[in-house]
């Protein structure tokens, strides 16, 4: 298409109807789609999801704003279906881009009453609540890693699927997993890895046997789940259903559902539906071809009034129909800022609780304007979302993409300013001079704090590679001192499953990858790895099970003290002070409630190999929260003065 003014465009052809795609009404079925510049488009139904089994296709009638409609007059709850697109004497047949289900691989649509997909009592269930962004403690897996490994203790039919998120009971040589490891660790909200149907895994092969792996962040239909992840991919309500009862099982047990979500980038450019339906519109374009900010060969024109209603009516439709608590978007640095703030009022709409946080940087680089994007740099432009603080990350480990270099936990004490900076929530702070670039966010409520994601290496093989000369016993210290910074800093804190009982990634030599050199038998992009890789071995949460039990009492040591997890930056400067510890290295800093209790709280940490002595604030303090993750509070010993702190780790007093 030749459109040189798509803002005029959209201005005369775009439409705000809330009736694209395929709706039963009464016992009727309503198909719409706009495509202004198709010459004619044809309905196409199909009594299955592939293969030869036409029934007919049905020429649909133009009306004003380029939407083409047909009533079918009859209830076609189950059928499948797609359009015909033609442009310049081409025609091209295609998915609805609108589908809210689909058939195997996601080639055709499908027609779902989803009254029919609910599960039992599904009408009562709850979204967990989550009064302030901060109060979330988000643990990030993808579904099939979840579960997929026999050490899981899941049933076969439900490993690596939907389904294994509702079993409880599943254990390891007596040690918790899965559900019940959730519950027990205490996060608030799993993310999940791209839930969405994605191009590259073939769902004809049941995933237990499926040697192909993708995360999925190669969007084919954003509206429909993936199909992998179902005991029955060829019938799209078992998707649907199953998803269901994976959301009503996490709810029950007070746990929220983020997904992860990718309206940045579509798998396929010229073959991807999109195209199919209108060449062009729903991608930038640089030279007369698909730009390519996100590194994946196109990107989505979200500043055009149909993407952006697309991706409005998407977050909707997941948020409502199946009762989403957060969203994260995947390169948000690429969708335009009005778009972000939009999504957000929508979400507030449905409801306010629910959180949304992306990446604050594109893949590469955007035809739009970097001022009119949702870059990290940018971010007083929409303060209601949320951020990865990916200073405080590298600060912590090292930066990510030199796989050698040195953070505060492993002896880098030239990142303290930024670590400090983290600590306060990257808000402004008296006390902080410097480290401007990482302090970005409007209020605690805009950083998400983290130093491990499914992205680059796992932070224990990250600290095998940087900290190669240190003992594993001081590498496991390492690993418990970066979760208590990002555990015990304002914000939100992120976490990756299996970061809590040290996950590695080795690197699989099976003719699909190969050992670069001896320092780097880890595998640190792991998208498209096998299961040896990717999949959580539940075992080593039985053999690291001492630092599980760390994370899992920090976990409550934030969750009891509601100064670990302030909302405004007026109460960060307020209530967070920073104090003189006689080492400019060891970080001190005291946090006071305003509640009536009026407790006050005392965090040291400690960077150096050896134990230290470090000046208190003046009073009376006992140790809430040691190296080991002990209460030593119930004893009647007490510090002041000084604390002595062991090697590489944190303390945290409460005063007297």
């Amino acid at each position: 298409m030749n459109i040189q003014d798509y803002e005029k465009f959209d201005r005369e052809n775009a439409y705000f109807g809330s009736d694209l795609g395929a709706l039963i009404i009464d016992d009727k079925t309503q198909f719409k789609v706009w495509a202004p510049e198709s010459a004619v488009v044809f309905l196409n139904l199909y009594n299955e999801g592939e293969g030869d089994n036409l029934i007919e296709s049905i020429p649909m009638q133009k009306s004003e704003k380029g939407i083409w409609s047909v009533t079918v007059p009859k209830n076609l709850d189950g059928v499948f279906y797609t359009y015909t697109f033609e442009y310049h004497g081409q025609r091209q047949e295609t998915i609805d881009i609108y589908a809210k289900a689909c058939g195997i691989n996601g080639d055709r649509g499908a027609v779902v009453d989803f009254k029919t997909t609910n599960p039992e009592d599904w009408d009562k269930v709850k979204n967990p609540d989550c009064i302030s962004p901060c109060d979330a403690v988000i643990y990030e897996t993808n579904v099939r890693d979840f579960s997929i490994d026999t050490t899981s203790g899941v049933s076969e039919n439900k490993r690596g699927r939907f389904l294994a998120f509702t079993e409880s009971g599943t254990s390891y040589n007596g040690t918790e997993t899965c559900l019940d490891h959730l519950k027990s660790l205490g996060i608030t909200h799993v993310h999940l890895l791209p839930v969405f149907d994605f191009a590259t895994i073939d769902e004809k092969i049941p995933i237990t046997e499926n040697e192909n792996y993708n995360w999925g962040y190669d969007p084919k239909n954003y509206n429909c789940l993936e199909g992998s992840y179902s005991t029955n991919p060829h019938d799209p309500k078992v998707r649907i259903r199953e998803f269901k009862e994976m959301v009503k099982s996490l709810h029950e047990n007070n746990i929220g559902v983020i997904i992860d979500v990718v309206y940045n980038h579509t798998y396929e450019s010229e073959k991807s539906s999109f195209h199919k339906t209108f060449p062009f519109y729903y991608h930038r374009t640089a030279n007369n071809w698909f730009s390519n900010g996100s590194g994946c060969g196109n990107e989505l024109a979200t500043e055009r009034a149909m993407v952006r209603k697309y991706i409005l009516d998407s977050v909707e439709f997941w948020a409502r129909e199946y009762k989403i608590d957060g969203f994260r978007f995947d390169l948000m640095g690429l969708i335009d800022i009005e778009t972000v703030n939009l999504i957000r009022d929508k979400l507030n709409e449905v409801n306010p609780q629910i959180l949304m946080y992306g990446e604050g940087w594109t893949g590469g680089e955007s035809p739009l304007s970097s001022a009119k994007l949702a870059y990290k740099w940018n971010s007083y432009q929409f303060a209601r979302v949320g951020l990865f603080n990916d200073n405080l990350r590298d600060a912590v480990k090292g930066a990510v993409f030199n796989i050698f270099d040195k953070g505060y936990v492993s002896g880098n004490l030239h990142t303290y300013n930024v670590v400090k900076r983290g600590l306060a929530g990257s808000v402004p702070h008296s006390q902080i001079n410097g480290s401007d670039e990482a302090c970005f966010a409007y209020n605690p409520t805009q950083t998400i704090n983290y130093c491990e994601a499914h992205d680059n290496h796992t932070l224990w093989d990250k600290l095998a590679i940087s900290a190669e000369q240190f003992t594993a016993d001081e590498r496991i210290k390492m690993d418990k001192l970066s979760a208590a910074i990002i555990l015990l800093s304002q914000g939100i804190p992120f976490l990756e499953l299996g970061q809590d009982f040290l996950r590695s990634k080795p690197k699989i030599t099976n003719g699909r990858e190969t050992l670069e050199n001896k320092y780097a038998p880890f595998n640190g992009n792991s998208y498209n790895a096998p299961d040896e890789t990717n999949s959580i071995k539940w075992n080593q949460k039985t053999e690291n099970i001492s630092v599980f039990k760390y994370y899992k009492a920090l976990i409550a040591l934030r969750k009891k003290y509601p100064q670990l997890r302030l909302c405004k930056r007026e109460q960060v400067e307020s209530q967070m002070r920073f104090f003189e510890t006689g080492d400019n290295n060891i970080i001190g800093y005291t946090l006071k409630s305003s509640s009536k209790n009026k407790s006050v709280i005392a965090v040291l940490l400690n960077p150096y190999t050896n134990v230290r002595t470090a000046a208190l604030p003046e009073g009376e303090y006992a140790v809430i929260l040691n190296s080991d993750g002990g209460d030593e509070s119930k004893s009647s010993r007490t510090i002041s003065g000084q604390a002595q702190l062991d090697a590489i780790s944190a303390l945290v007093l409460l005063k007297k």
